[in-house]
């Protein structure tokens, strides 16, 4: 029983510290075009945070002790500031920005621009409110299965979830620097979605906390995706739910303007691409930290 313990620890160490090494290579790859581009309007604060999140990272990442909450949660922490830095990053990189191109896309492959035209053909204050919920609940899926597996005392499944969410998040965000695209709502604003609370809630979310630029692929969908996956190998009930109510916050992003068709699309390969390489780095680990000693 020894030795089986002292197996899963390695193995949970080493999948934390696979995360912490996947968030520590997105932070050094950003920390040129934050630290010294004169052409953005970053303060000296933000900078020194992005540097400090990056020695803190690294550090986590080589100590040699047991799993802490700290080390387990710092890569999901992380997460909504490093998306709202990326406005910054963006702009610093300074890549055209591919809305025109996307928007293209949209009309090749549906004949028409599903963003504009969805609400339109579908006016109903019920379905509005319903889809734009389950966009809503993009903050609970992520978290959600997260939480669940470390109250229950779950570390290696937690890590292994912690790890395919890290890659899924680093994926879209090196994507949004390299091919930034802002979306419908920034051009045009939302659509004519009918409006109620939750539509209204959503709204004043995205306009306080959305990062230009972010659209392609579509995070909120990646991640969701792989939170799916991950809980349908521990709790396939709430996996299920997971996956249905990501396939109304795939519709949802569409119908209310905040993502091209494609932007979903690309999101949804994104999730999966991210969760065949978390499977893959997962097998390499687990025969490295089950090997002999």
């Amino acid at each position: 029983m020894r030795n089986a313990s002292a197996s899963d620890d390695r193995l949970t160490n080493a999948l934390e510290r696979t995360s912490l090494h996947i968030v520590a290579a997105y932070l050094l790859g950003t920390t040129l075009p934050l630290l010294f581009s004169t052409l953005i309007d970053a303060s000296w604060t933000l900078r020194l945070s992005h540097a400090i999140a990056l020695v803190a990272v690294v550090w986590l990442a080589e100590r040699k002790r047991r799993p802490t909450p700290a080390r387990a949660w710092t890569p999901l922490i992380l997460i909504p500031a490093l998306y709202i830095e990326l406005r910054w990053i963006i702009a610093a990189v300074g890549r055209p920005h591919a809305d025109r191109i996307i928007a293209a896309w949209d009309v090749d492959l549906f004949g028409s621009s599903p963003s504009h035209e969805l609400a339109m053909r579908w006016q109903s204050q019920p379905l509005s409110e319903l889809l734009h919920l389950c966009y809503l609940a993009y903050y609970a899926i992520v978290f959600l299965p997260p939480a669940v597996l470390w109250l229950q005392g779950r570390r290696r499944e937690f890590a292994l979830t912690v790890q395919a969410l890290a890659i899924a998040y680093t994926i879209c965000f090196v994507v949004f620097v390299v091919m930034p695209v802002d979306g419908p709502r920034f051009l045009s604003g939302p659509s004519i979605a009918p409006d109620g609370p939750i539509r209204t809630l959503v709204v004043r979310i995205l306009s306080a906390g959305s990062s230009k630029g972010t659209a392609f692929p579509s995070a909120h969908v990646s991640a969701s995706i792989v939170a799916g996956i991950c809980a349908l190998r521990y709790y396939r009930l709430l996996g299920i739910a997971i996956m249905v109510v990501t396939f109304g916050m795939m519709v949802g992003a569409v119908y209310g303007g905040y993502h091209y068709a494609i932007d979903v699309i690309a999101g949804l390969a994104a999730g999966l691409v991210a969760a065949t390489i978390a499977k893959s780095v997962e097998r390499i680990i687990t025969a490295r930290s089950t090997a002999p000693q």
